[in-house]
């Protein structure tokens, strides 16, 4: 009937709309017809922001689509930012799939991982691992993926997903049992067995040390 498949709908196009539900069948048809698959809505995202949320099939039809998998909002949020806060891993496979930046940066130079990390998404955390995520980058304010996540341990909101999410990310840098090089990291390995994950944050607050080597075992420095 003449609709116009790029239409704003306040500062929404039909495109985006259709990802925010997760209509595959709807998303295809949009492309097929005409929809600008870079579009921005009023936060600077694209329709591949809503999708890596949501739903995997709609991802890989705007990346057939033409998609840019690395398009930053005003933010500099990208799909993967997304993908990773929401633990939807099979998203955040495609996205890299098809050629989104692993270590992309936001506003505060959080990476994807750290994104995941905050949250303790294991499954996340474990693709992007896999596909070469930084473990030892740090943001503005000097944190780590794996120091945002002993902030949320640190609150009291750990479960064994978390404590898994730490481990997994403690085994890639290196500061744990697997042949520390140093007196040092050996006292903190043998200190962080002793005390079990789940309960570190809370036995080492108890400690009585200086800030600075509670610090050190909570792997905040």
């Amino acid at each position: 009937q003449g609709a116009d498949v790029n239409c704003l709908h306040g500062t929404l196009k039909p495109l985006h709309c259709a990802c925010m539900v997760a209509d595959a069948d709807c998303v295809e048809l949009l492309l097929q017809k005409g929809a600008e698959v870079n579009a921005l809505d009023g936060y600077s995202r694209t329709a591949l922001h809503y999708a890596a949320e949501k739903d995997e099939a709609c991802v890989e039809l705007l990346l057939e689509f033409g998609a840019d998998p690395n398009a930053a909002d005003g933010n500099r949020d990208t799909p993967l930012h997304w993908a990773a806060f929401k633990n939807h891993a099979e998203c955040a496979r495609a996205l890299l799939d098809g050629g989104a930046l692993v270590n992309a940066r936001d506003y505060n130079a959080d990476t994807p991982l750290s994104w995941a990390a905050m949250k303790g998404n294991l499954e996340s955390v474990a693709v992007l691992l896999d596909f070469g995520a930084e473990a030892r980058v740090r943001n503005l304010k000097g944190q780590s993926p794996a120091s945002r996540l002993v902030a949320l341990l640190l609150r009291g909101l750990g479960s064994e997903r978390e404590d898994s999410c730490l481990e997994l990310l403690c085994e890639r840098l290196g500061r744990l049992c697997a042949g520390p090089g140093s007196l040092q990291g050996l006292a903190r390995c043998a200190v962080r067995r002793s005390l079990g994950v789940r309960f570190l944050p809370d036995a080492v607050e108890q400690l009585p040390l200086p800030t600075s080597l509670k610090e050190y075992l909570l792997l905040l420095s």
